[in-house]
Order: C-alpha cells, then sequence, then structure tokens
C-alpha cells in the first residue's frame, strides 16, 4: 500500500490573547497520499488557515506532529525547514497580499528558483508562464499591471516553480469571478495530473471542491467533523454540520426545492473548548451523551463521523 506523503497526528494549535486561551485546532489528524486532492471546509475561523500555516511551519504547533515523507517537521529547526520548503508550497488568498508589488512576474518566479539552487535560464521562467496559460511578455510586468485571474495565475506558477509534493491552496479563487474560476480549477486540475502533485484545498466553494478533490474533511470549532470520499460525503452526509453546509449550496435550476437546515444561535467562541460536540449547543438533535466526549464512528471506505446520529447509519461498523 503507497505511504501517506503527508501525515497530521493530533495536531493542536492555541493563541494566547491576555489570560484565555483561544483554541484554533483542537487534536486534527489526517493523512494525504501522493496524488490525491484533499479539500478542508468549513466557515471563517473554523481553523482551515490556521491548520495549513501549522502545516507548513509557517506557525508553531502547540501540540502534535506533522510527518511529511516520514520526517516529523514540527522536530525540525527552522534552518532546515527552509530547505524542505521547496517540497511543500502554498498558493495563498489574495494575490494582492502575496504577491511583491516592487517584484515584476520575472523576479517572482526567479526567487524561488534561486533560494534553492534550482535556477539554470529564463527558459524555466518562459516555461512556467505558459505552463498557467499566460504569455512571456507578462515576465515584465509589475502585478498592478496584471487583472486579478493573471495575478493569481502567477501565484499558481511560483508555487510549483520548485516542483514541489505537496500544494496547499488556500481559497485560490474567492477573489475571482464565475468564469475566472472554472478556469483556474481546470488549470490546477491539468498541474495536478502533470506533476503528481497532492493538494489540501482550503474553500467555502463546496461546489469546487466536489469537482476537484478526492476526499473531503468538515471542519467545526478547530476540530474535523466528517470526513470521507467527497461522493459518500456530499450524497450522504452524516453530521447535522456537514447536512446544514450542504443544504445551504445555491442550486442553478430555480424550480427545484430544497429543505434548508438552519442551525440555531451563532458559532460559539473558541475560548472556551467543548468537552463534547462543538455543535452541541447549535443542534436540534442535540442529547445528553453530545455533551461528553464524542467518538469517531467508522461508515466504511474512509467514511467517518464524529456525531451519534452516525448509529443510525446502515453503514455503521465500529466505534474508534
Amino acid at each position: 500500500m503507497t505511504e501517506p506523503l503527508l501525515q497530521v497526528q493530533d495536531l493542536h494549535k492555541h493563541y494566547r490573547e491576555g489570560r484565555t486561551t483561544i483554541h484554533a485546532v483542537n487534536g486534527v489528524s489526517f493523512d494525504v497520499y501522493p496524488g490525491e486532492a484533499v479539500g478542508l471546509v468549513g466557515e471563517s475561523g473554523c481553523g482551515k488557515t490556521t491548520t495549513a500555516r501549522c502545516i507548513l511551519r509557517l506557525e508553531e504547533v502547540t501540540r502534535g506532529r506533522i510527518l511529511f515523507q516520514g520526517t516529523d517537521l514540527t522536530a525540525l529547526p527552522r534552518s532546515r525547514i527552509r530547505a524542505r520548503r521547496k517540497d511543500f508550497q502554498m498558493v495563498f488568498q489574495d494575490p494582492n497580499e502575496s504577491l511583491n508589488p516592487r517584484f515584476s512576474v520575472r523576479r517572482t518566479l526567479r526567487e524561488p528558483l534561486q533560494l534553492h539552487g534550482l535556477y539554470s535560464s529564463d527558459a524555466q521562467l518562459d516555461e512556467a508562464i505558459l505552463r498557467v496559460n499566460l504569455e512571456p511578455e507578462h515576465l515584465g510586468r509589475l502585478p498592478h499591471q496584471l487583472s486579478g485571474g493573471q495575478k493569481q495565475r502567477v501565484g499558481v506558477a511560483r508555487a510549483i516553480m520548485t516542483t514541489p509534493r505537496l500544494v496547499i491552496l488556500d481559497e485560490p479563487t474567492s477573489s475571482l469571478d464565475m468564469s475566472l474560476r472554472i478556469h483556474v480549477i481546470v488549470l490546477l486540475k491539468r498541474l495536478q495530473r502533470e506533476f503528481n502533485l497532492s493538494y489540501i484545498y482550503i474553500s467555502h466553494d463546496l461546489s469546487t471542491i466536489r469537482h476537484l478533490c478526492d476526499r473531503v474533511m468538515v471542519m467545526y470549532l478547530g476540530r474535523i467533523v466528517e470526513e470521507g470520499r467527497t461522493a459518500a460525503v456530499f450524497d450522504d452526509p452524516t453530521h447535522v454540520y456537514t447536512k446544514a453546509l450542504l443544504s445551504a449550496i445555491p442550486i442553478p435550476d430555480p424550480t427545484l426545492k430544497r429543505s434548508r437546515i438552519l442551525l440555531k444561535g451563532e458559532t460559539p467562541t473558541a475560548r472556551v473548548l467543548m468537552a463534547g460536540c462543538s455543535l452541541q449547543d447549535r443542534c436540534g438533535f442535540v442529547l445528553d451523551e453530545c455533551r461528553q466526549p464524542v467518538p469517531e464512528y467508522d461508515l466504511g471506505d474512509g467514511h467517518r463521523v464524529a456525531c451519534r446520529l452516525a448509529r443510525e447509519h446502515p453503514g455503521f461498523q465500529t466505534a474508534a
């Protein structure tokens, strides 16, 4: 069996704010395999981006392990992490913030190659810019001379300049209109096939997740509440939070009707870590047992759910 490229084990990230603690990520564990695209979904503030930044060691982990190709990144000093960065890269949400306004596209693409001793000639830059459906003339432009879609494609090109094994994409299409969004998604799928890339795709756009990802993980208040093959989670959601998210996806056909699942109240503060299900105060199916630590139920084929309703699922097997 193929070994995982990335293993995240019991990841915690907490921040101190005065005398209180913000529990941003609370016991997240998952694997990513070579050539696989894994989606990470959930509302703003649930810990998706913090998880990504911890994986890349842009944030220091409070507790847990991150194994990349068998090496524990959390145990490496920063000097050694920098040498490994060519193997894992990130495409950020806002290209206006992630691209240096004083760097031409040429310098932006050349810099990672030079940092890792991989630069040989500008022919590499010509090849890279064509790969993301831009023209060599764009190499001389500054970010303010590019459209939003062009800037995001430069961000994608920069991320794959060092031929990484893993690319984390943090809402890469959120600032684009629908037509440009489709072009970027098609580009990402093509690049994944060409380079056998593994993706972690962070997004609010569940429709994009469905088309791009092999597996999906649903996150709420710093925890993964449901995960599995994308088709299984989308077609047969089990956790109440997953059902609520999917019921909010817009339907193109106005004649079709669908029941919305509306959660009560507001998302609780991350300053208080609940012992049981994080959704307990918003769920219409809550019982006393939901206020106790919730096991992870196995529905088969990698579909796992942290919700007691999983016991009523026909695929229910065992409790972890």
